[in-house]
């Protein structure tokens, strides 16, 4: 799982999971800690319904037992993880942001469970000529 230390670097690679249209994963580093990122859009899929609610409870666990553990700093953990991205913030250490990663890695990579992404609900029809 790579780590990008900047937003310069973040940045160029999102573009390049665009134009190769496959999925960004990554650990990023911050002034404020770690964070975990993903987003199935650039392949064009997101995760099935169930497998969605499997990455949650996992995440759910995965973080309680990081928070758990008073000898691993952490800040406060936040979430927001969707069927197509999720970013998972912010780690005191870089091992427990790859800790959560490899947990959510295992299904949102597996191209078996994905479906093609679908358009958010709240945005507007479009019509082609």
């Amino acid at each position: 799982m790579p780590l990008y230390e900047d937003r310069a670097t973040v940045e160029e690679e999102y573009r390049r999971a665009e134009r190769e249209q496959r999925p960004f994963f990554a650990v990023e580093a911050y002034d404020e800690g770690y964070a975990v990122t993903y987003d199935l859009l650039p392949a064009g899929h997101q995760l099935s319904q169930p497998i969605a609610s499997e990455v949650g409870e996992r995440l759910t666990r995965e973080i309680e037992a990081i928070v758990a553990d008073e000898s691993l700093p952490t800040t406060e953990v936040s979430r927001s993880v969707s069927a197509s991205l999720g970013h998972i913030s912010f780690f005191g250490r870089e091992d427990s942001a790859r800790r959560v990663a490899a947990t959510v890695s295992v299904l949102v990579l597996d191209d078996e469970n994905w479906v093609p992404a679908q358009p958010p609900e709240d945005a507007p029809e479009t019509r082609r000529n």
